[in-house]
């Protein structure tokens, strides 16, 4: 593991916003097998800055004691096992909890991680109907990537890890239809104990700006997808996360009104 090198993008020695609850100290992976239209993070798809293990052990180390947690993230973590597996022993041999941000693309490497007992929290993008390959794949412009995600989220379950589930949502892409049909999934899969969070999507920093502001949800039209998938799915928790006021619990199981 001493001699793995990391295809790094960046490091943010501490956040408050990736792991609800935690403070944790973010890294950035190179490389995605996806190319979707409204990714934020596409400076991170190509490209390589490959550095020693020993050097992000090092940032760990320096900010250890204000933290509680690492979060992996991309690009598309997964598609670096390695890398993944090095860390995370690193980060538990410190007493930090470790979580991966993920599009599901690898369902055997989220398998093998999981029962290794590498990784306490999966946040797992589910960007549109599982059942709808043809929108998946206009999103990502992958095909096949739907039966990969419903085969990670497969595991996860199977696992019983702690799973959160995240839809992007644009308007004429991924609306309240969407949402509704991805929340009666979430529940029929046996997930609906994880909380599912519904995010305004950021046409600022899309690819090309391939998508217009005019396509953005408001807050209010955010809390309005998230009645769509409350009443279509008994989920534990429904949330929203917006630039204008962060992540928000809308409604949570066994409370008969909104939390607002």
């Amino acid at each position: 593991m001493a001699q793995v090198k990391i295809n790094l993008g960046s490091i943010v020695p501490f956040s408050t916003i990736d792991w609800r609850g935690k403070a944790a100290l973010v890294i950035f992976l190179r490389r995605c097998p996806l190319r979707c239209i409204y990714c934020h993070n596409h400076d991170l798809l190509e490209g390589s800055n490959y550095v020693e293990i020993k050097e992000i052990e090092a940032d760990i180390i320096k900010n250890k004691d204000f933290i509680d947690a690492v979060v992996l993230t991309g690009g598309e973590p997964f598609m670096q096992p390695h890398a993944i597996e090095a860390i995370a022993r690193f980060a538990k041999k410190h007493s930090l909890s470790v979580a991966v941000q993920t599009n599901g693309f690898y369902p055997a490497v989220v398998e093998h991680m999981l029962k290794n007992n590498l990784i306490d929290k999966i946040f797992l993008d589910i960007k549109a109907p599982l059942s709808d390959g043809t929108l998946y794949e206009k999103l990502t412009k992958v095909s096949g990537v739907a039966r990969r995600v419903q085969k990670t989220l497969d595991v996860c379950i199977r696992a019983n890890i702690d799973l959160e589930l995240i839809t992007v949502v644009f308007k004429n892409i991924v609306g309240a239809e969407e949402v509704k049909c991805i929340a009666k999934e979430i529940e029929e899969a046996g997930a609906a104990y994880c909380p599912y969070v519904i995010q305004q999507g950021r046409a600022e920093h899309a690819p090309d700006r391939a998508i217009k502001e005019a396509e953005v949800f408001s807050r209010e039209e955010l809390n309005e997808l998230a009645a769509c998938a409350h009443h279509t799915a008994d989920l534990k928790e429904v949330r929203i996360r917006t630039r204008e006021a962060g992540e928000e619990v809308i409604y949570r199981r066994n409370q008969n009104e909104k939390i607002q």
